[in-house]
């Protein structure tokens, strides 16, 4: 729900930010344009642990839904949706426009260092103060993946994983019937349409840091990794026998790699870990259906935080 009180707030403060309450797509100052509201929704999410989900894991999901049934096999997807993926669009024929792009990508980078005195506008100008596009995708694949080789064919492998293996990703797949019980994996009929998507993700990413190797100097990854959670989730939604494979799944997983993923910063630790024990299935589902509206209150909020910033200066 819209907070009446904020924008009365809002309105009564400056009368000139009302316009701002409808505004989606923004201007960087290098020219590229962004969807702003999809950017702060999911830097709300990467904060709060779920980095995967609220950005380019979400958008691949519903990127492989709008070509299911399509093709044949995952090349033949990767092909079908490069007519729509990466293009200037406002959303009417894609579900991966380059707004959604650059804000997933951003949301993860400029995210993963928001703490709770972080001034939000004073970040994203800094962020934003001569950014290119090599910088932009090189963070970003060092915070998502570690140190990878962009050239090789592996590092489509390790982004179609590291979708997989997320615990959000998981239960958004299961939640849209794209997600299997036995064994616990994404269902084969899916399963193109999703690799796909991921491909056609990786190929932009490799391009755009010129297929050079990328060294993290950490090697840590942002993936929450919640078995708990996860099976908890399950369980609140009803699904005993769902929670189980999952939890039997991460625990698998854990058993196989003990040390391959950990959080890139302290406050995305801090929100991982807090996912894991305190997990609520119908918070995560609030979050996921109502972004918008929370990306509405945060964008008046940033603005009015950049406009008093700047009458002060």
């Amino acid at each position: 729900m819209r907070d009446a009180g904020f924008e009365s707030y809002v309105n009564s403060s400056d009368p000139e930010l009302a316009s701002l309450q409808n505004m989606n797509t923004v201007v960087l100052p290098n020219g590229e344009s962004i969807d702003f509201g999809h950017l702060l929704a999911s830097m709300n999410l990467v904060y709060n642990g779920i980095p995967i989900t609220g950005s380019w894991g979400g958008d691949c999901e519903e990127l492989a839904r709008q070509y299911y049934g399509q093709a044949g096999d995952a090349a033949g997807y990767a092909e079908a949706m490069r007519a729509s993926f990466n293009i200037d669009d406002d959303g009417t024929l894609s579900r991966f426009s380059n707004g959604d792009l650059r804000a997933d990508l951003d949301s993860v980078v400029v995210g993963s260092k928001v703490t709770k005195d972080t001034d939000l506008a004073e970040a994203l100008r800094s962020y934003y103060a001569n950014l290119t596009e090599y910088d932009r995708v090189k963070e970003f694949i060092s915070l998502s993946f570690g140190t990878v080789d962009t050239s090789s064919t592996a590092f489509a492998d390790a982004v179609y994983s590291a979708l997989l293996e997320d615990s959000g990703m998981q239960l958004l797949f299961y939640m849209n019937g794209m997600w299997t019980v036995k064994g616990w994996q994404i269902k084969d009929d899916y399963a193109p349409a999703v690799r796909g998507a991921t491909d056609l993700f990786a190929e932009y990413l490799a391009n755009a840091v010129n297929h050079e190797k990328i060294k993290s100097e950490t090697n840590d990854r942002l993936v929450a990794m919640g078995g708990q959670a996860l099976a908890d989730a399950l369980e609140a939604l009803g699904d005993t026998d769902a929670a189980q494979a999952a939890l039997t799944a991460a625990e698998e997983m854990a058993n196989n790699a003990q040390s391959t993923v950990s959080s890139g910063s302290d406050v995305v630790s801090a929100a991982r870990e807090n996912l894991q024990t305190n997990f609520n299935v119908k918070v995560f589902q609030l979050i996921l259906l109502i972004a918008a509206g929370l990306a509405a209150f945060m964008l008046v909020f940033s603005m009015v935080m950049f406009v008093v910033h700047r009458k002060e200066n």
